[in-house]
């Protein structure tokens, strides 16, 4: 029994599917916008500088060696905001937890590829790992060099202020660019297809504002830059998209849908 049904043309009436996350034309958007808004923040670095200045609050130095500022990001030491973040910072982790669960369960009751609901939980699964995971964690985090904020001199770091999506060797290690938490909770937003739509209508407003809860806190807490959870955020939804894309082509052509033209 083939259980595959297109899910763009026609997602209005099907209860679960990717829907419009699996159009071309909305991937090729979003790569187009990330883009814009690298070039953006890189040729206006006044934009980061402004926004996180808001959070930082300048103090005497202790020393008056050289120019180097002193003060920090107040928001860093409230306990209510700390834990918060920290509940953020696990629910991405849980909620793949219960996918993976799910995704066993339907395995079990003998569901397959040609089921939608696998497939979408599949292709969620794998958007965590490679976008959060491999693309952020692995590749911009560790090989960009931007330093964050509280390491920089204008918020009474060290190390100098590099703009977004610029090459740096300023810093080794675990660096800005872009936000990894960012990207995860971002990775809540792929979890809206295995939903009915009418849920997904409930949802999607819950999860807009733990995301930006989640990155506002990175800025206040002088971790990342406006721009790196914008674009944090933005690359896990890239790669959602393009994924879907490519899992709805290669099912509609492994599974293709039965012909209901008329043949008489």
């Amino acid at each position: 029994m083939v259980y595959y049904r297109t899910t763009s043309a026609a997602c209005g009436k099907a209860p679960y599917g990717f829907g419009a996350w699996s159009q071309p034309a909305l991937a090729i958007s979003l790569i187009i916008l990330w883009a814009a808004l690298a070039i953006l923040f890189n040729h206006v670095p006044e934009i980061d500088k402004s926004v996180t200045s808001l959070f930082f609050f300048a103090s005497d130095c202790v020393t008056t060696i050289g120019a180097k500022i002193c003060g920090d990001f107040p928001a860093a030491e409230v306990p209510l905001l700390k834990t918060l973040r920290r509940a953020f910072y696990a629910l991405p982790i849980v909620a793949a937890s219960v996918i993976v669960t799910i995704a066993l369960r339907d395995l079990a009751s003998g569901l397959r590829w040609s089921h939608e609901r696998i497939r979408i939980s599949t292709v969620a699964l794998i958007t965590l790992a490679v976008g959060p995971g491999l693309l952020v964690n692995a590749f911009m985090k560790e090989f960009i060099g931007r330093p964050r904020p509280a390491n920089a001199l204008l918020f009474g770091g060290e190390q100098p202020f590099v703009a977004a999506a610029q090459w740096s060797n300023a810093c080794q290690h675990n660096c800005s660019f872009v936000s990894g938490e960012a990207a995860g909770i971002a990775w809540l937003i792929c979890l809206l297809p295995l939903w009915p739509h009418e849920v997904r209508r409930r949802l999607a407003l819950p999860i807009m504002v733990i995301i930006i809860v989640t990155d506002v806190l990175r800025v206040a807490f002088g971790r990342h830059y406006i721009s790196d959870v914008i674009l944090g955020s933005l690359s896990t939804v890239i790669v959602f998209c393009v994924l879907t894309c490519l899992c709805e082509m290669w099912t509609s052509r492994r599974f293709p849908l039965p012909d209901t033209r008329d043949q008489s």
